[in-house]
């Protein structure tokens, strides 16, 4: 079973409500979040495989991350 991560979701769902897409976050965007390293990196990084294991909602993921998803 996969966790779910609070912090992680907190961060996608701030970013969500901006209703805006992104290829991967910066620093000013996880400043203040109680985020593991692993889970910083993802978000760095725009890693949508790492994010769904590390506990992110998966449709927090598909609405932040869209232009990472290849069709």
């Amino acid at each position: 079973m996969i966790k779910t991560s609070y912090a992680l979701n907190k961060v996608l769902t701030a970013v969500a409500r901006q209703h805006a897409t992104k290829e991967k976050l910066v620093d000013e965007e996880l400043t203040g979040h109680s985020l593991s390293e692993a889970e910083r990196q993802a978000l760095k990084t725009g890693d949508i495989d790492a994010l769904y294991h590390l506990g992110a909602n998966p449709y927090l993921i598909r609405r932040v991350f869209r232009p990472n998803f290849k069709i």
